[in-house]
C-alpha cells in the first residue's frame, strides 16, 4: 500500500460526526487503560469498545500509537484543567498570592497524585514518548506547548531567562521518574522527593520576591548611609 493512501485524515477538516467518532476513539482508550497497559492494548479491542469500525479508525489515526498519543494528550489536557482551577480556588483570598515554588509544586503534587491513582497512564506517558510515528509526535508537541503555558502562568514573576531552563528541568525529572517509578526502580516518595528538590532548587529563589526586594533596598540605603 502507498504511504499517502495511510496518512489520517487532518482534524481541522474533519466534520462533527467525524470530530465525535474520533473522539469516542480516545474516551474509549481512556476507559481501557486501566486495566490494561498500553503495549497490550489493541486497535481492534478499542474500535469494538467505541463502537467505531476498524477501518475508520484507521483513516483518523496512522497507528496504535498515534491513538495512544492523542488519548493521552486528550486525559493529560483534562487533568491539567482541573488541576489549575484547583490551585486557583486554593489561593488565598484577599491576601498576597503564594510564592511561585509554593504554586509549581501544587499544581505538580496534584499530578503526581493522578499518576499514582492510575500508574497505568503514567506508562502510557512513557510509552508515547519513544514512539516514532509522527503523527504521534505532532499530537506531543501541541501538548508541550500546552503544558509550557501552564508552567510559565505559575511562575508569573520568574526572570524570563530562568523561565526555560527551570521548566527543561522540572519536565525532565517527571519523566525521567515517571519511567523509574514504573519500572520499579524508585519508589513513588522518592519521585515526589526528587521532583520537590529540583524544583525548590530551580524556583526556591523567587518564592518569596517582595522580602528579597526590600532587603535589597535596605542593602542600598545602608551603602549610601
Amino acid at each position: 500500500m502507498a504511504k499517502e493512501e495511510t496518512l489520517p485524515q487532518p482534524v481541522s477538516t474533519m466534520t462533527p460526526a467525524q470530530l465525535a467518532r474520533r473522539r469516542r476513539l480516545t474516551d474509549a482508550v481512556i476507559e481501557m487503560i486501566d486495566h490494561v497497559p498500553p503495549d497490550q492494548l489493541q486497535m481492534r479491542d478499542v474500535a469494538e469498545r467505541s463502537g467505531v469500525a476498524l477501518g475508520t479508525a484507521y483513516r483518523y489515526f496512522s497507528s496504535k500509537d498515534h491513538l495512544l498519543a492523542a488519548a493521552w494528550v486528550d486525559w493529560q489536557r483534562r487533568l491539567t484543567d482541573r488541576v489549575r482551577a484547583e490551585v486557583a480556588r486554593d489561593q488565598p483570598r484577599g491576601g498576597s498570592p503564594s510564592g511561585v515554588c509554593t504554586r509549581v509544586l501544587s499544581f505538580l503534587h496534584r499530578e503526581l497524585r493522578a499518576f499514582q491513582r492510575h500508574p497505568n497512564f503514567a506508562r502510557l506517558a512513557t510509552h508515547v514518548e519513544v514512539s516514532s510515528d509522527p503523527f504521534a509526535s505532532e499530537e506531543l508537541a501541541n501538548l508541550g506547548r500546552d503544558n509550557g503555558a501552564v508552567l510559565t502562568a505559575l511562575m508569573a514573576g520568574v526572570p524570563e531567562h530562568v523561565v526555560r531552563p527551570a521548566m527543561a528541568a522540572i519536565n525532565a525529572t517527571l519523566g525521567s521518574g515517571l519511567v523509574s517509578w514504573t519500572a520499579g526502580r524508585l519508589t513513588f516518595p522518592d519521585l515526589v522527593r526528587q521532583l520537590e528538590e529540583v524544583t525548590r532548587l530551580v524556583l526556591g529563589p523567587y518564592e518569596n520576591p517582595a522580602p528579597a526586594a526590600r532587603e535589597l533596598e535596605e542593602t542600598q540605603a545602608s551603602a549610601i548611609d
